[in-house]
């Protein structure tokens, strides 16, 4: 087949699957500009997992999806479309809507690497995989090129002055009547209300949400199929970049006078490193735990850009000194932790303590294996490890019932004498737990009173929704309570 046919062939296949996932999301995603997270269910892990798979089929133009060399970041990116189909919290939702295009330009980058078994995460492969997100403005051209050109009709097609005419008739209304008219309305007062009246005509015909959902159309195609022939862009190896020595005296004079510091820090603050009790005020105790919290996030930065600057950079004795960065570090972590513990036992979980939680979680992990490559011989890809690390830690969560958990452990907690935990608050949690919060108020109506407005809005929320809306824990309430 000549190149040039193939090429077509390839361009009509991302047009046309751009086109059906973009009818899809103004079809079955619309209600999201009215109902937020609660309207992305079944009908959000349909369109992400089907923009995945078109991604890889025709951007990677990989026969197999879940190929040997790509399941280990198709895996987790699944996982979080899936997500969408499983639960309501809103949380992971927002939170995956801003993470996911991140994962997937960095990851795709990655698979469009010719050496990438090879290549090293540097700085060199965090400027490669920013030139290709940036490639998905820069493909903008092409596909509106492509557009027209798929929309032109042929000198030798039959009807083709009739194409045109059609054409142009199409965009003399549509230039005239998002430009034109209000241009000239806002400019003669006569001549506005010829344009209102002219406005109140065609809505006869056409409504407001029909034009918005046509411009999200066309929003949605051309940004689709820009993602698409960016990753059809011709891939090329990042080019072997020598890892430059850090001067050992510098570093061992920077890291040596930090790590006086926190010595010098943890020798002061161990009467308050191991607290066995909280304060009785809240803003006391709140003050003492995020203080712990932040400690753990501008300490393990700073330790985690210490060691990608001096890791295998510098002389021996430099090395063991950021090994004790790294073991001060856990030794904050692990107080952080036991106050954000010691804080959950009696204020019980919200969704920013566990996240927080999960969180330390992380840390504990990268800074456990940044310790122990120190001991290995080998050089280790931390950024690298790092990222994945922190994908398939997200994935994971993001499939783990969260507010249940939250809801059994609160309860659970509220038994203690001690405990300062009010169940109210989680009435911030979303109708995941109705079914739950409804059993728990028939065996112990004392401690969920004042919940029925909450129990209301939550089965109002879920009936009001379109099916394909639904989630899991949406369809097995109906269910149960059917």
């Amino acid at each position: 087949m000549p190149e040039h046919a193939t090429t077509n062939q390839n361009t009509a296949s991302i047009s046309i699957a751009s086109a059906l996932l973009s009818l899809f999301w103004v079809v079955f995603l619309w209600n999201f500009f009215d109902n937020g997270p609660f309207a992305l269910g079944i009908n959000t892990s349909v369109f992400l997992l089907g923009l995945l798979w078109i991604s890889v089929l025709l951007g990677l133009q990989k026969r197999s999806f879940f190929s040997a060399k790509n399941w280990a970041w198709i895996t987790p990116l699944v996982l979080i479309s899936l997500s969408f189909a499983l639960y309501d919290n809103p949380f992971i939702k927002i939170t995956s809507i801003l993470a996911l295009p991140i994962f997937s330009i960095v990851f795709f980058a990655y698979a469009l690497l010719r050496n990438r078994s090879a290549a090293r995460w540097s700085t060199k492969f965090a400027q490669y995989a920013l030139e290709r997100g940036a490639s998905i403005l820069g493909m903008i051209p092409k596909t509106v090129q492509s557009l027209i050109r798929g929309l032109t009709p042929k000198e030798n097609t039959k009807w083709h002055k009739a194409k045109r005419a059609g054409i142009g008739v199409v965009l003399l209304v549509i230039i005239s009547a998002t430009i034109v008219a209000p241009l000239l309305g806002s400019a003669d007062p006569a001549f506005s209300s010829v344009v209102s009246a002219f406005y109140a005509w065609l809505g006869t015909f056409i409504s407001a949400e029909l034009v918005g959902r046509i411009i999200v159309f066309l929003i949605l195609l051309i940004g689709l199929m820009s993602w698409l022939f960016s990753l059809r862009q011709s891939v090329r190896e990042i080019e072997h970049e020598e890892e430059r020595e850090t001067d050992s005296l510098i570093a061992g004079i920077v890291l040596a006078g930090i790590l006086i510091l926190y010595l010098v820090f943890l020798y002061l603050q161990i009467s308050r490193l191991w607290v066995n009790n909280l304060p009785i005020d809240f803003k006391e105790t709140e003050g003492l735990v995020k203080s712990g919290f932040w400690q753990l996030f501008a300490l393990t930065i700073l330790n985690i850009a210490f060691f990608f600057s001096c890791y295998r950079k510098t002389n021996k004795t430099v090395q063991r000194v950021l090994l004790g960065f790294g073991l001060a570090s856990l030794l904050l972590l692990a107080s952080a932790a036991w106050r954000m513990g010691l804080y959950v036992v009696f204020y019980g979980f919200s969704y920013e303590k566990f996240y927080a939680s999960y969180t330390v979680i992380f840390c504990a992990i990268l800074l456990l294996w940044l310790i122990w490559r120190m001991f290995r011989s080998s050089r280790a890809d931390l950024l690298k490890t790092a990222v994945f690390l922190l994908l398939w830690m997200y994935a994971i969560i993001a499939i783990t019932p969260v507010e249940q958990f939250i809801v059994h452990a609160n309860i659970r907690l509220s038994h203690g004498s001690d405990s300062r935990i009010d169940l109210y608050e989680m009435t911030m949690l979303s109708g995941d737990v109705l079914g739950l919060i409804e059993r728990e108020k028939t065996a112990n109506p004392e401690k969920f009173d004042g919940w029925q407005w909450w129990i209301d809005d939550a089965k109002k929320l879920i009936n009001e929704k379109a099916w394909y809306e639904m989630n899991v824990m949406n369809v097995g309430y109906l269910l149960w309570h059917k």
